[in-house]
């Protein structure tokens, strides 16, 4: 979520690259106001798992064994500044994933067409008095409604999911960074037949995009995620999982208002996905 509101504030990098002297400050000042970011991702796992997209990369609790999912997820998020130190944060996303498998019967090599609404979740996030070289910031989510499925069933949940990460976001010519680290809870789910645990998230990252010029960036980035063990009616049916993850990507500045990127992820296990990539407009109001 992070790397979206930091490269975010490169929309605004222009006007001040061409006016005020750059500090950590002047990157980072907020205005009054919303905020909008669209992301278009699609993914292909190349293993058994399925996977959430939003607010991070995590493998799902439904059992069912897949060769490989092709997904294409759209992801809105609103933000709103109330206060240079204080935002609000809504995201709705959804889904439409190609699931193949093989017919235990016949081998035959199929698949499954699935569309769905994935979940909506609401945040705040505070950001510090910069310290040195560094803008410290937290942010806190939760889930209001989840839309998940196991086996053949599907079922809402309602704020059973929390994410709460820190970063440190500063600023070194021609570079802006970002490190950060956080922690996702998933609560036991109940479906009719059986109860799920998903196991929950630690992870840390990090986030480097170099100022080409006045509207172009190189980003970069890598994050780790340990994923606890899952649980089926209390007997444990995975073990502790790493999800490592690198990207590459490119931020265009059309104007002061609004940017557009292109961004590409590998995995770095045979728990994380092939590969996620992506393309976000960012807009100011």
């Amino acid at each position: 979520m992070f790397k979206k509101i930091l490269l975010g504030i490169l929309a605004c990098v222009s006007p001040l690259l061409a006016s005020d002297e750059l500090s950590i400050d002047s990157l980072f000042k907020k205005q009054i106001g919303l905020r909008s970011i669209t992301n278009v991702s699609l993914l292909s796992s190349g293993n058994a798992n399925s996977y959430t997209m939003y607010p991070n990369l995590s493998i799902t609790g439904d059992p069912t064994i897949w060769n490989d999912t092709k997904q294409l997820s759209l992801n809105q998020t609103f933000i709103y500044t109330l206060h240079p130190k204080f935002d609000l944060l809504v995201s709705g996303n959804g889904s439409y994933a190609r699931q193949e498998y093989t017919n235990f019967f016949t081998g035959e090599y199929s698949h499954n067409n699935k569309w769905s609404f994935n979940s909506l979740w609401l945040g705040l996030i505070y950001t510090f008095n910069s310290v040195a070289d560094f803008v410290p910031q937290i942010s806190f989510q939760s889930a209001v409604v989840q839309r998940e499925t196991f086996v053949n069933e599907d079922k809402n949940f309602y704020l059973k999911s929390q994410n709460l990460q820190a970063t440190l976001r500063g600023y070194s010519d021609p570079v802006v960074y970002g490190i950060y680290g956080g922690f996702g809870y998933n609560a036991k789910r109940k479906f009719e037949f059986a109860k799920v645990e998903y196991g929950n998230s630690f992870y840390v990252g990090g986030d480097l995009s170099i100022i080409l010029s006045p509207k172009i960036t190189l980003d970069l980035g890598a994050e780790q995620r340990f994923q606890t063990e899952q649980k089926i009616n209390g007997y444990q049916n995975s073990e502790i999982r790493s999800i490592p993850t690198l990207s590459i990507g490119s931020t265009y500045s059309v104007n002061s208002d609004t940017a557009v990127s292109l961004s590409a992820s590998l995995g770095g296990s045979s728990a994380a996905p092939d590969a996620i990539f992506g393309l976000t407009l960012w807009q100011k109001f």
